[in-house]
């Protein structure tokens, strides 16, 4: 029997072949808003402003600028400019004609001048045989003596402190690391117990201090005398308090081992100079209380006493403040708004208040009304100051005689003048500057700005008023009747089996 085609076709409706039938859109809207999240299209994203750059920084450097002997070169020439150094640090301080320096790494390195091993007391904290009389390259502190009195490789610094001394003395000085666990270590000049040993006896090599009953955040180091804030706002002094550096009294001489009886609590920063101390007492949204004490000879505690020294923390005549900074026998004050008062001596014009005149209340640094500092700058021994607003905006006040302060000149200033970073590649930030009697360094952070997206990521594929994006059977069933198919109902006009 002969197979015959049906000469009709099937009268159920078959799925068509999406290759033969084209797919088209229903013609009309749903007559109801669609409850799922419909995707955009660009005519219905509102205009938003052009979204905010982030600004963050990375790869911190270096510069050098003052005395060459500072850094281990030819001693009597100097650096007029700042001069952008490559290495990659995390800190660095800047001590009498001697650098220290720690590496992103957390090694700590440090050069300078040494007049000779006579006098020399070990402030490198390099074994002396590795150092030589004169000038000293950058050399690394590989090891350290533990708290069991052990020689073993040094830990991960984080914090670095030079030693201060007259101008030109590389002698009785010290100086102090603290590592990434709050570990102290010390090392030079010991006649005073400032190495906090419970012993006057110098160091060549730095040695952890096993006597501190917590974790360090800060230091200062002063003439002969050692500030260490613990993370519990406490202050431990060692040293000397002839002048009531550590506020002990008048009865304490000096200490050989950390004590705390000085009534300070709740302190978040310390600062030194030669001969003094400054406290900085929790800082809430108007800034903090300041407290000093010890030598105050030149009224640098913003206090005239007559030349007596202040053996107990007072409390100074300035409030609301956000930081401190201790210059050799001058202290400086940033407030909350960016300004900055200064007070004590100023023979060298380091007040910044246009005068060579001392005083012993604090007078206003001479800045530019639109001008707000964020940082300062400074050190025990110097008698220059340095004043960081928006990224390498700096200036620089006081003695100059070793191109200290970077203006390519020499001759003291009494009004800020403006350091230039030109050599720095691509654009950076200033975030902290440390200056001794004869040279001065700096941090220096490659600065990134990142734009975030401002519209959504995921291309629009049409307008949610015209098609609907999800199949029917996601669509609400409150009005089936009213609910658009999904293909046309028109019969095809192909045979099925094709």
């Amino acid at each position: 029997v002969p197979i015959v085609p049906p000469t009709t076709y099937p009268t159920y409706n078959p799925t068509p072949n999406p290759v033969d039938v084209p797919i088209v859109p229903p013609t009309f809207p749903p007559s109801y808003p669609p409850s799922y999240p419909p995707s955009k299209s660009p005519v219905d994203v509102p205009t938003t402003p052009a979204p905010t750059p982030i600004v963050d920084t990375e790869g911190c450097n270096w510069f050098y600028w003052g005395g060459d002997e500072g850094r281990g070169t030819v001693v009597g020439e100097n650096q007029e400019v700042p001069e952008f150094q490559d290495d990659e640090i995390i800190d660095l301080s800047a001590g009498s004609r001697h650098t220290f320096i720690i590496d992103e790494n957390g090694l700590a390195y440090v050069s300078g001048f040494i007049e000779s091993f006579y006098s020399y007391q070990g402030h490198h904290g390099i074994e002396r045989g590795m150092l030589s009389e004169g000038a000293n390259d950058f050399m690394t502190v590989n090891t350290v003596i533990d708290g069991m009195g052990s020689t073993v490789p040094s830990p991960n610094f984080i914090k670095v402190y030079a030693g201060a001394g007259a101008p030109g003395d590389s002698r009785d000085m010290h100086s102090l690391l603290i590592d990434q666990s709050g570990n102290v270590y010390t090392a030079g000049n010991n006649d005073m117990g400032q190495l906090c040993h419970g012993d006057t006896e110098s160091r060549d090599v730095f040695q952890q201090i096993n006597s501190l009953p917590g974790p360090a955040v800060a230091a200062a180091v002063g003439l002969d005398f050692t500030l260490i804030l613990l993370d519990d706002g406490q202050v431990f002094g060692c040293g000397s308090n002839e002048n009531g550096e550590l506020g002990l009294g008048s009865d304490v001489h000096f200490t050989t081992t950390p004590d705390n009886s000085n009534g300070l609590r709740d302190i978040v920063d310390v600062s030194a100079g030669l001969n003094f101390g400054l406290y900085l007492q929790s800082i809430g949204e108007n800034g903090g209380k300041v407290f000093g004490s010890g030598s105050n000879l030149f009224s640098q505690l913003c206090e005239s006493t007559e030349g007596d020294p202040v053996d107990v923390p007072m409390e100074l005549n300035v409030e609301n403040v956000k930081s401190i900074m201790a210059g050799r026998e001058s202290s400086y004050y940033l407030y909350e708004n960016g300004s900055v008062q200064s007070c004590g001596r100023n023979d060298e014009g380091q007040l910044g208040d246009g005068t060579y005149v001392d005083s012993d209340k604090p007078v206003k640094v001479d800045l530019s009304k639109n001008t707000k500092i964020h940082t300062l700058g400074s050190g025990p021994s110097s008698q220059s100051v340095f004043f960081i607003a928006d990224e390498d905006v700096v200036y620089g006040a006081g003695q100059n005689y070793r191109y200290q302060l970077g203006i390519g000149k020499i001759e003291s200033q009494k009004f800020p003048v403006l350091v230039e970073f030109d050599d720095a590649p691509g654009r950076h930030e200033i975030t902290k500057i440390s200056s001794s009697g004869s040279h001065t360094v700096a941090i220096s952070c490659l600065i990134i700005t990142e734009t975030p997206t401002a519209y959504p990521t995921i291309s629009p594929t049409m307008n949610p008023s015209l098609y609907p994006t999800a199949s029917p059977t996601e669509y609400p069933t409150e009005n089936p009747t009213e609910m658009p198919t999904a293909y046309p109902t028109i019969t095809p006009t192909m045979n099925p089996s094709l």
